[in-house]
């Protein structure tokens, strides 16, 4: 058993944006790379040949040449270092990105790092590749106090249009019902340890059980319930696969009264126990 590592952006740098070859990451770093761990900033992977399978939040996701992998900033994450790719990673904290209220809204409304994806793969097209490369060279350059400006506008570009090329596959929402589903999945975020009825949400909303159920369907297909109950399932995997805690503490951080409870939880949601989960993943 061992604790999951937390990361934080550490890289020498004048500010929060970092450009590395992949080999770096996978190879060189493998001891940290290789086994789960969570960052708190935001990762892109751009593999250019080979492909991975790479791990997020216990999902296998396979990334051919040619695509992108975005991930968000704490995420649990564990790198294919066993396969032959190459590639480019694109690393980047809020404190670079969100400089002002728009750069905030518009990195909670591109389709790339939100809760609704499941970290589906971008394929790369000309746009992107050019921007990739335009990033790349700048980020190359001797620093002066316009770079930092420069691969911001560069790396918003790139967001905004790797989520125009998702959405030529993935139908776009609705402004509305997407706000809407947004606002719902951050609320979520933040209070699934202490608030796990709808009508809680409902409230902290001002909106009502039909307009967030339309809204959370089209988002993601399912109720507001099952995304509730899905939040708290993938901490509890979390804690109990890569923090150490015994199933009671994990059963009281979660909100619940009794750790019988959350057994009876997690049996209903996976088909086994938590004793059982964990024995299954543990490396």
């Amino acid at each position: 058993m061992f604790a999951m590592k937390n990361y934080s952006f550490n890289a020498p740098t004048l500010f929060e944006f970092e450009i590395k070859n992949l080999s770096e990451i996978t190879q060189s770093k493998r001891q940290i790379s290789g086994v789960p761990h969570r960052t708190d900033f935001y990762q892109i992977i751009l593999i250019e040949s080979g492909g991975s399978t790479q791990f997020v939040d216990f999902t296998p996701i396979n990334v051919a040449g040619g695509q992108i992998l975005f991930i968000a900033k704490n995420q649990v994450v564990s790198f294919d270092t066993s396969s032959s790719y190459s590639g480019k990673a694109i690393l980047f904290t809020d404190v670079f990105f969100n400089r002002c209220d728009s750069d905030i809204r518009l990195i909670k409304q591109l389709d790339l790092f939100n809760p609704f994806t499941g970290n589906a793969p971008v394929s790369v097209n000309e746009k992107l590749a050019t921007l990739c490369k335009m990033m790349e060279d700048e980020f190359a350059c001797r620093r002066d106090n316009l770079q930092q400006n420069i691969l911001h506008s560069y790396l918003s570009a790139f967001l905004t249009q790797a989520t125009r090329q998702r959405e030529q596959v993935v139908v776009p929402l609705k402004s509305g019902e997407y706000n809407l589903a947004l606002q719902f999945a951050e609320l979520v975020e933040q209070h699934h340890k202490s608030l796990r009825k709808v009508n809680d949400y409902l409230e902290l909303m001002n909106t009502t059980a039909k307009s967030l159920s339309k809204s959370l369907h089209a988002a993601v297909c399912k109720t507001p319930k099952q995304f509730i109950d899905d939040r708290i399932l993938l901490e509890a995997k979390r804690l109990l696969v890569y923090n150490g805690v015994s199933v009671k503490e994990i059963a009281f951080e979660l909100g619940f009264d009794e750790p019988t409870n959350f057994s009876k939880f997690f049996r209903e949601q996976t088909g086994m126990s938590p004793a059982e989960f964990k024995k299954q993943h543990i490396p």
